[in-house]
């Protein structure tokens, strides 16, 4: 288990400097150690690692939405208004709605099912959002105007919002089949 965390960890770390040397994102470098290394390709990860991966994807993006909260400037967003919060609700909610309606139209899906798949096209993910908005903060890009921070707020808003949509909807089609089956 060990083994298979130090080889995930190094070969990844490599790989994504490698990557970034190549002017892609670290992060394509370590997804495509990731898929070599997983059990589809080359199979080299303990299978108690693969169990706990689940956990630690939680733990990861806890660590990272605690880094953006960290980098937030306080009054950069007192000084925002509600901006964080349209760019947090707005554009979440016309894109599930809009991605259910269509789901709807061309798979004939109900509505329910249509806006599970709106929730999970819609959410971005904060292993992107975040470090590409604190290196902005830390050049110096849209600081004054609290540009980096309204849109680490608005990210991490969407998120929760359609996560918790997400675990409703799936609750409610639970339900649903619970009722067919007795």
């Amino acid at each position: 288990m060990l083994e298979s965390f130090i080889l995930i960890l190094l070969i990844g770390f490599f790989v994504g400097q490698i990557a970034r040397r190549l002017k892609a994102p670290a992060l394509v470098g370590m997804v495509l150690v990731g898929i070599i290394l997983g059990p589809q390709v080359g199979d080299l990860i303990s299978p108690k690692v693969l169990a706990a991966s689940a956990a630690l994807r939680t733990i990861a993006v806890m660590v990272i939405l605690m880094k953006a909260g960290l980098g937030l400037d306080r009054e950069k967003l007192v000084q925002q208004g509600t901006v964080a919060l349209r760019l947090g609700f707005l554009p979440a909610t016309c894109e599930a709605l809009i991605i259910a309606f269509a789901a709807i139209w061309l798979f004939k899906f109900d509505f329910p099912t249509g806006l599970l798949l709106g929730c999970i096209i819609g959410a971005e993910s904060p292993a992107v959002i975040v470090p590409g908005m604190l290196r902005l903060k830390s050049l110096g890009w849209g600081v004054t105007k609290g540009i980096p921070d309204a849109i680490l707020t608005g990210s991490a808003l969407s998120d929760v919002l359609l996560l918790l949509v997400f675990s409703l909807l799936l609750s409610l089609r639970f339900c649903q089949i619970l009722e067919i089956i007795s």
